[in-house]
């Protein structure tokens, strides 16, 4: 059997989706925080399990009799490690098999701000004894429009990075990568796979093909860290959001998305959707 954590949200959602359409008839559980949130699940089939990552007897309780684990991370930062490890002593207490993980692209070297967590989560991981499958994967293109705010409409986008690439991967196929590894488990036993797109490209291209595709000419300017987060301040935006926006410049700016891996297209049999491919969609819309 295989449990889903996350299992209402995007990530989550889609992985299930994939795997029902290989086999309508697989045994798969979801991990979700209330009944009202598995409701849906609950209406394709899936039998969902009621848990926390912070609650960890109430995960131990929802591990039981599961062959293989999803563990999506955590998307609440404070105390994630923790709520990992959590997820991690269940699994091994009620003996599940194998893990898999969704980590961050090139974890350990620890470029990224949000790398740290992810790191000490696949340490954990590996030193449970637990057989292991560590998807790394780069930011997902579908957040591409947060990250321009209204250059659209301005014509500049001001964003760090220091003149580095990022690679963007669709989420969508993150999640049928997912569902083909966790359909055959043993295939990718302790293994680690680094998820993107075939090209990385820099913000500067990025500001270049968005002005091909919509017919509005946007001027890229590469500011600094602190620069961009003074900016966003004096906007006014909320402070977690502020948070989130900095982290993800620095990790423009350490240069932690500038990787091309072929792993996802590896595990998907074909090429991945790419970034230009993404933008001319995106602007047709």
């Amino acid at each position: 059997m295989i449990l889903i954590t996350g299992a209402n949200g995007h990530l989550g959602t889609q992985t299930i989706d994939f795997l029902l359409d290989k086999n309508p008839d697989a045994n798969i559980t979801g991990l979700v925080r209330s009944e009202e949130k598995g409701a849906e699940l609950k209406e394709k089939g899936v039998e969902i399990r009621i848990g926390d990552y912070t609650d960890y007897a109430s995960i131990e309780k929802a591990l039981q009799g599961i062959d293989t684990l999803l563990l999506i991370s955590s998307s609440t930062l404070e105390g994630r490690t923790k709520q990992h490890k959590n997820v991690i002593e269940a699994a091994k207490k009620t003996g599940v098999n194998q893990i898999f993980y969704t980590s961050i692209v090139q974890a350990d070297k620890e470029l990224s701000p949000l790398s740290p967590d992810h790191a000490e989560t696949e340490k954990h991981i590996k030193e449970s004894g637990i057989a292991y499958t560590l998807y790394r994967n780069a930011f997902y293109m579908e957040f591409l429009p947060l990250f321009l705010g209204n250059a659209l409409e301005s014509g500049e986008w001001a964003f760090p990075s220091n003149g580095n690439a990022i690679n963007l991967a669709l989420r969508s196929e993150m999640a049928e990568a997912l569902a083909n590894g966790l359909a055959d488990p043993e295939k990718h036993r302790n293994s680690i796979y680094e998820i993107t797109s075939g090209k990385a490209y820099t913000l500067e291209e990025i500001a270049d093909m968005l002005s091909e595709a919509s017919g509005t000419e946007i001027s890229y300017n590469d500011v600094s860290v602190s620069e961009f987060q003074n900016t966003l301040e004096e906007i006014g935006l909320p402070e977690e959001q502020i948070a989130m926006s900095v982290m993800t410049a620095t990790t423009f700016v350490n240069g932690a998305l500038d990787f091309t891996f072929d792993d996802l297209e590896k595990l998907l049999g074909r090429k991945p959707t790419g970034l230009d491919a993404f933008i001319k969609n995106f602007a047709d819309q």
